[in-house]
């Protein structure tokens, strides 16, 4: 053996990184090294003496892979590959590998070289996939995003930039940052965070900022800062992110809970003390002012039931999920069942009907029945003592009409039209029990009958509330 021999021998068994076999030019396995052994898990037993077909995935065996590599190894002595290669547990793994043509002793024979690179295939998959999803992103993204250098030129912006300060691509420090912003940043606070963050090297989030658009556009933004490193410069990436319609519904939040507290309160409270009087008369024995209490107690909690119920259901129709079981009945029968649920509460009022209701309707009797019932309730709640409510039908072919008129406390043209608003609440009924949303209700379930809602009022004569919905066609 001859010292190339020798150091061919070295380098196929001691090589570490480099799997490595032999393959005479029919494809078959005549030696494997232990690299090949460890790394792909065949021993000799398995592979020698046997074609390296068994190496090859389907897919390639199909498309006689190792012959064409033979072909190349003796027209050009060698050859390079990227593919699939089979391991023991018949998991498939991405190799590198380069076939080398090999004389010895007047024989030639195929040194195929190889290393794993699958975790490397996977990485770069995955950076690719990486590179394109931010690409995606920001071509997308409708969020203001700028770059400044450290005299706070704008270096580059988007499309959004140009929507809110109503410029175009501004060129390479065309504009400054600070004197753009300066009508809008109260104090300087937001131009010295930037410049601190050049200083410290550190970026920051969540600062937010009020833009006065017009007189009748303020806008809140959240701006964030990230430090960008780069061989020449040194620049910022400032994020601008419109918070309005978060700020607009966290105050809603606020002046909802906080109204809600309020309205549920008192006949929470009035139910927490009709129990201590309870606890009370039990150990006097005053059966008498017990039985009160329990039915103050029945009645305040039906009072926060009814609230709660509201809420609920304002809530869901708010959100879009009223639905509607439309059936077809007598709405004489559904007019019935509303006055009669309204007497027994309130048997002191006299409610009166006009007009003929014996006709078929189509629509969600529960629903309309709701309406009713509350329309009903109203004329008697704000009626200012008067005990006479009138409720009126009128209908032609195509719509139904629906009335119920009070003689009680009446609205003002101002807060007129807004009495079917969600919370809203009349200034002098504000300590009659409700929390604003019957009415609403009423609104948007006659809406989702095709319909309409209205009212009539005069201050200290009464009101009229109105609604109309078509009839079946």
């Amino acid at each position: 053996m001859n010292n190339f021999d020798n150091y061919f021998e070295s380098f196929f068994y001691n090589s570490k990184q480099n799997a490595a076999l032999i393959i005479d030019f029919d494809g078959t396995v005549t030696a494997i090294n232990p690299a090949f052994i460890r790394i792909f898990g065949y021993s000799e037993k398995d592979l020698v003496g046997k074609k390296a077909t068994v190496l090859f995935t389907k897919a390639d065996k199909q498309k006689e892979l190792l012959k064409k590599e033979a072909v190349e190894v003796l027209k050009h002595n060698q050859t390079f590959d990227n593919n699939y290669l089979v391991k023991k547990d018949q998991t498939v793994t991405w190799v590198r590998g380069e076939s080398v043509l090999i004389k010895s002793d007047g024989n030639s024979f195929i040194l195929k070289i190889m290393q794993d690179i699958h975790e490397q295939k996977i990485t770069e998959n995955a950076l690719r996939s990486l590179n394109a999803f931010n690409e995606n992103i920001l071509r997308s993204i409708e969020d203001v995003v700028i770059v400044l250098d450290e005299k706070l030129n704008i270096m580059k912006a988007n499309k959004a930039f140009s929507k809110l300060f109503k410029y175009g691509a501004p060129d390479t420090g065309s504009l400054n940052f600070a004197n753009l912003i300066k009508s809008f940043d109260k104090n300087g606070d937001l131009i010295m965070t930037i410049k601190n963050s050049f200083h410290t090297r550190n970026g920051f989030s969540n600062k937010q900022i009020e833009m006065v658009i017009s007189p009748t556009d303020t806008r809140f933004y959240d701006v964030s800062c990230s430090f960008m490193h780069s061989a020449l410069d040194k620049n910022v990436l400032l994020i601008v992110h419109d918070i309005t319609a978060y700020k607009q519904l966290e105050k809603e939040k606020e002046d909802v809970m906080g109204f809600v507290a309020h309205e549920l309160r008192n006949p929470l409270s009035n139910v927490i003390l009709c129990n201590e009087l309870m606890s009370e008369a039990l150990k006097e024995n005053d059966f008498e002012l017990m039985e009160s209490m329990l039915e103050k107690s029945k009645n305040n909690a039906a009072r926060l039931q009814k609230m709660i119920t509201e809420l609920y259901e304002s809530t869901k129709i708010n959100s879009g999920y009223l639905k509607l079981h439309i059936s077809e009945f007598n709405f004489f029968d559904a007019i019935k069942e509303s006055i009669e649920t309204v007497e027994v509460l309130q048997p002191a009022y006299q409610i009166t009907v006009n007009g003929n209701g014996n006709i078929i309707v189509r629509g969600d009797r529960y629903r309309l029945i709701q309406v009713l019932t509350n329309y009903l309730s109203n004329g008697i709640k704000y009626s200012n003592g008067k005990t006479r409510v009138s409720l009126k039908i009128t209908h032609d072919e195509k719509t139904l009409t629906v009335s119920v008129k009070d003689e009680g406390l009446g609205i003002s043209k101002e807060q007129l039209p807004y009495v079917f608003e969600r919370f809203f609440r009349v200034e002098k009924t504000r300590n009659i029990e409700g929390i604003g949303l019957g009415l609403y209700l009423c609104r948007q379930i006659v809406h989702a009958h095709k319909g309409r809602v209205w009212a009539e009022s005069e201050e200290g004569k009464g009101s009229v509330f109105y609604f109309s919905i078509p009839l079946m066609q």
